[in-house]
């Protein structure tokens, strides 16, 4: 009888990790746009790896926020493994904001785990800029520099 009721939980508890949502209980935006993003992504104190890169823009315009997620991003050095990047809820053209960098599986991207940033769109929503540096408040350089164009 024990082991029946242990395998009836652990069955339940499968489920529930299978059918539970990716998505930080937040309600879907109906209203966000995605933007393919192609630019190029510089090193302002150090050489990128990977100049040319690709990212995913989510522009939600009802909190004037974007999620931005870099593909494939390897920016260190050669050795680094290429991974997906991501940052979530940053303000959009209204100055620096905090960020975490984070991976797909949320845990911190080490070589940059606490950033400062600022994005910018323009209007027609054809081209994105955004630098992010230390969040150091002593080292106000900004290490990171991606202009790109949106399609």
């Amino acid at each position: 009888m024990k082991k029946v009721l242990f395998f009836a939980f652990a069955l339940v508890a499968g489920v529930l990790a299978l059918t539970s949502c990716d998505k930080k209980n937040e309600p879907e935006d109906k209203d966000a746009k995605v933007f393919n993003a192609t630019g190029e992504l510089r090193g302002v104190m150090f050489d990128v790896y990977n100049t040319q890169q690709q990212a995913v823009v989510t522009y939600h315009p009802n909190k004037n926020t974007i999620d931005v997620k870099f593909v494939k991003a390897q920016i260190v050095s050669t050795s680094e493994t290429p991974q997906d990047i991501y940052i979530y809820n940053m303000p959009l053209n209204a100055g620096e904001a905090h960020i975490n960098l984070v991976l797909a599986d949320g845990s911190p991207y080490t070589p940059f785990p606490k950033s400062y940033a600022y994005a910018i769109m323009d209007q027609e929503q054809k081209t994105f800029n955004m630098h992010f540096g230390n969040d150091d408040e002593q080292d106000t350089q900004v290490y990171l520099v991606f202009n790109a164009m949106l399609q």
